[in-house]
This record gives C-alpha cells, sequence and structure tokens, in this order.
C-alpha cells in the first residue's frame, strides 16, 4: 500500500543516462505526479507537473488548473487531498505502461494568506483510477488518468 507524498521526483533521466524504464519506475511517477498536486495546493502555488506528465494530459491540466485557482485567489489547502493505495504496474508493452490505484480524495479546509479558515472544498467518493504511461527520453510521464466509481 502506498500513499501519494512518499516519493521524489521519479524517471528524471533520460535512457542513456540510466533511467529507470520499468513498470516500478512509471508506479512511481504516478506517486510523484500526486505528490505534487498535494504540495502545490497545501502551499498556495501552481502545480509543476512537466516531470511526472505530459502536456496533453487533460486530467493532469484539470488538476493544474485547481492549484491556478487557488493560487489566483490567495488561498491554500490545511492537508493534502489527495491519498493512493493499491498501486500496481503492469507489464510495459513498448514504450508504454499502465498503472492501477485507488485513489482517495478528501474533504480539505481552504486557508487565506493569513491562515484563517474562508471555505471547504469537500472530498470526493473513492474511485479507481488507471495512469497510462509513455516512456520519454526522460523518463515516464503520465499520459492520461481515468476514473471509475470504486467497486463494492
Amino acid at each position: 500500500m502506498s500513499s501519494a507524498g512518499t516519493s521524489t521526483g521519479a524517471g528524471t533521466s533520460t535512457p542513456g543516462e540510466g533511467s529507470d524504464d520499468a513498470p516500478a519506475a512509471a508506479a512511481r511517477t504516478v506517486e510523484a505526479y500526486f505528490h505534487e498536486i498535494n504540495d502545490a495546493t497545501r502551499g498556495g502555488r501552481l502545480a509543476v507537473i512537466a516531470p511526472s506528465a505530459l502536456a496533453g494530459c487533460q486530467p493532469c491540466a484539470l488538476d493544474v488548473g485547481v492549484t491556478r485557482s487557488l493560487q489566483q485567489r490567495g488561498l491554500h489547502a490545511d492537508a493534502g487531498a489527495y491519498r493512493i493505495s493499491d498501486l500496481s504496474a503492469r507489464p510495459r508493452s513498448g514504450l508504454v505502461t499502465a498503472v492501477t490505484f485507488t485513489l482517495h480524495t478528501s474533504a480539505v479546509g481552504l486557508l487565506d494568506l493569513a491562515g484563517r479558515h474562508a471555505a471547504d472544498a469537500p472530498g470526493v467518493p473513492t474511485r479507481a483510477a488507471t495512469a497510462e504511461l509513455t516512456l520519454t527520453q526522460h523518463g515516464w510521464r503520465i499520459q492520461t488518468l481515468r476514473y471509475a466509481p470504486r467497486p463494492a
């Protein structure tokens, strides 16, 4: 069982420089992505996802948009909203792999610049998730994220 926030920037070297092209490295990239989104929301700053996601990832763009909105409104979260568990990387197929996990999204308080409670951001029911990743010259990058209701 893993949780976001336990890994550091994964997949940052080029294949020629010994990057890890194993599916386990793809799983670390997913962890790094959610770690960055949590850190950015807690810090009230724009998330930097280039080390973990491709520019065309639309669900990723939505996550970055949330961090941008908080930053522009002078707000930050009192805790990280995302926690991942049941992380499992599928075998690599060429330059792609998939990582499955369970995404837990908690309600968080939103604080203003003075640290006063300004609002609440609701949680979302726990979801089954799949990240599809592509191996680039800089390591694994998330191409897309898909979510489905968690089976009962």
